[in-house]
């Protein structure tokens, strides 16, 4: 047996990042420091756009976002009289009330929780009772749901509108467009965020309140059921100097530059790097309330000047898909891809008509980042990059025993990013994380220079009679196939294999029959790896950030 290097990625580090150590003690104690730091800074500079997909776009600099947030701050302390260490949930799309609010938390002592606005009531009120909120900031669009939840809880509510930080008469336009098919009234007692900011700009400062805990971050985790991870402002300020550096180190973003942010900010992706990382860098940040249609992002495009963007595999699937795109390709300088698997495919197309794509891999547990591609003009299709300075992986196998180079295993990390468990959920806590190390229930492997590879999840593995297959893989082949828009391949029972192989495929040449792909499929795949069972479908069950949802596809049937 070949004995594992430890560490194998830090040879294809630059010489800057050997050896790398992350002095926490010298961190801030709340990453609400990053407000005032980059007000400081970068003073009168945009930090934040806000555009819609009419065109209609407004923004706000940082030194605003610093005062609108203390001005937040002082409303929650004086005026509602909220305690250090109460909760604040934020039910909202991405926009300007997204940096505002949190920020204003953090200067309260708060801890966020963030809320996907298309929760049901049933969802919705799980994480509001989980989380111990005492306070709802909701669009308004979502009263709906919102306001019958809050009133059954006893939570304050307080709305947030889209035309909040336009200047009339855009502000009187907006609102008459998205109020035309009636406005949902509240029924109950309620605060408008805006008339919160102006009572709390009269009142008096108040000092930074610091709690150690910044964000109960809900997610399904290592074992597929909801629950809040306690993610700290040490994991938090850690994972952006970690990352910064990293970053700093090859061609990374710089004061200045711009960040399309199309992924919905309550995710931890988009939280992390796009809002907080890209903030403390100095860059603008353009933010788009709904991707959905992908033409909604148009205006975007066009009046904005956009080096970065974020996002998932079908949403830069859907871009190359439009005219209007693939006609004036925006001269973006790096796009980064998470949250799911990045197709070779749509790599290699984005690459040849927009700029580099660097996948990259992280969870909520490891507060958004474990690895990334350097930023450079020749990133690893296939792989998802180095390991970031300070953090420790390891690929191991059933006993727990690290694996050499090119085997396959379970993934383990550990570091300053990684948090200590999940709220009110000791015995996930304690099987998540065991001596510090993450096992975070993905299939890896290291390649020769410590690139890191993701084969697939562990509950994805398919045993077909007694063999892996890996649905990654069988997706990368179908999706290669130019007659097919997108697939997802899941394990279901068999009399014989004991596990076969069913893909759910949707077409983009509506013509292709299935004994057409199995045909193609057997040239691509070893035998036991081609699906056995083959399901056309219109669409494929999704996220709201885009990722494929294979939990859906198994209990369908």
């Amino acid at each position: 047996m070949t004995t594992p290097i430890p560490n194998p990625w830090e040879a294809s580090f630059p010489p800057s990042l050997r050896d790398y150590r992350i002095d926490l003690a010298s961190l801030p104690a709340n990453a609400a420091a990053l407000a005032a730091d980059a007000a400081d800074r970068y003073q009168a500079n945009t930090a934040f756009g806000f555009v819609l997909a009419t065109g209609a776009s407004t923004a706000r600099t940082f030194k605003e976002v610093d005062a609108l947030s203390d001005a937040f701050a002082r409303y929650l302390v004086h005026d509602m009289g909220l305690q250090m260490g109460q909760v604040i949930a934020v039910q909202l799309p991405t926009s300007l009330h997204y940096p505002i609010a949190v920020f204003g938390a953090w200067k309260a002592g708060l801890i966020v929780t963030n809320v996907n606005p298309m929760y049901t009531e049933r969802e919705l009120r799980l994480q509001l009772e989980d989380s111990g909120a005492q306070i709802l900031l909701a669009s308004d669009m979502f009263l709906q749901v919102a306001q019958p939840v809050a009133a059954a809880l006893g939570i304050h509510l307080m709305t947030a509108s889209m035309w909040d930080f336009f200047a009339q008469p855009v502000a009187a336009a907006i609102r008459e467009k998205l109020t035309a098919s009636g406005d949902f009234t509240p029924t109950m007692a309620f605060t408008r965020m805006v008339d919160a900011l102006r009572t709390g700009d009269e009142l008096a400062k108040v000092g930074r309140r610091d709690h150690p805990v910044a964000l109960y971050q809900y997610t399904g985790g290592t074992t597929g059921r909801s629950k809040g991870a306690v993610i700290t402002h040490q994991n938090i300020l850690a994972t952006l100097k970690m990352t910064r550096d990293y970053l700093d180190a090859y061609d990374g973003p710089r004061s200045g530059e711009t960040i399309l942010t199309v992924l919905p900010l309550y995710h931890i992706f988009a939280f992390t790097v796009n809002f907080l990382l890209f903030f403390s860098l100095g860059a603008r940040n353009v933010l788009v309330p709904n991707p959905r249609p992908i033409s909604n992002l148009r205006s975007a495009f066009e009046q904005f000047e956009i080096e970065w963007m974020s996002g998932v595999d079908t949403l830069y699937v859907g871009l190359l898909n439009e005219p209007w795109f693939k006609t004036h390709p925006p001269k973006l300088r790096y796009a980064f891809s998470g949250g799911t698997a990045l197709r070779p495919s749509t790599a290699e197309a984005w690459q040849k008509l927009v700029c580099p794509m660097l996948e990259g891999y992280g969870m909520t547990e490891t507060t958004c980042i474990v690895s990334c591609n350097p930023p450079n003009q020749k990133p690893r299709l296939g792989s998802v990059g180095l390991p970031m300075p300070g953090c420790e992986v390891r690929i191991v196998d059933a006993d727990g025993c690290s694996l050499a180079l090119g085997e396959r295993g379970e993934l383990l990390v550990r570091g300053p990013q990684v948090i200590a468990g999940y709220l009110h959920a000791q015995q996930d806590s304690a099987s998540a994380v065991l001596d510090g190390w993450l096992h975070t229930g993905d299939i890896a492997q290291f390649e020769p220079d410590g690139y890191v590879r993701i084969v697939d999840r562990k509950k994805d593995l398919i045993l077909v009679s007694g063999f892996n297959v890996y649905p990654n893989e069988v997706e990368d082949v179908l999706s290669a196939h130019p007659g097919i828009l997108e697939a997802a391949v899941i394990g279901v029972p068999d009399a014989v294999t004991g596990e076969a192989v069913r893909a759910h495929v949707v077409l983009r040449d509506t013509a292709l029959t299935a004994e057409e792909i199995e045909r193609y499929c057997r040239t691509q795949l070893t035998a036991y790896k081609v699906p056995k069972q083959l399901v056309f479908s219109a669409q494929l069950p999704k996220s709201p950030v885009g990722k494929v949802l294979r939990a859906q596809l198994r209990t369908a049937g």
